[in-house]
């Protein structure tokens, strides 16, 4: 089962996160809780992604509307990557002389 953490767990690992902070976050739409009966709940990937938010607005001075940039930009490698690796998945998956075909045309795409 995922863990899930309640705002106050997920203030109180990230030390310099603020409830103000963490609002101002969701606001943005850069974090989105999962909602449950018991409210707003977060889960190990958001803790990370709060942690590198607070990084890069404390260490690095990034504003708001650049945070939501570099969100999107990482999000969207995620999903690249996401889709890439069920790619590979599906060449494996194929019989040898697929897999030799596409490698070469690969090899002749890189020589464009």
């Amino acid at each position: 089962m995922t863990e899930i953490y309640a705002p106050e767990e997920v203030i109180a690992r990230i030390a310099p996160l603020t409830e103000d902070r963490l609002l101002q976050f969701e606001r943005l739409r850069i974090v989105r809780p999962v909602m449950t009966p018991d409210g707003p709940r977060y889960r190990r990937l958001d803790l990370r992604r709060i942690t590198l938010l607070c990084e890069l607005t404390d260490d690095f001075e990034v504003n708001e509307d650049a945070l939501v940039i570099i969100m999107s930009l990482l999000d969207q490698l995620h999903g690249a990557h996401g889709r890439i690796e069920r790619l590979v998945q599906a060449i494996g998956a194929e019989p040898a002389e697929i897999k030799l075909r596409l490698s070469r045309r690969l090899a002749e795409a890189e020589d464009v």
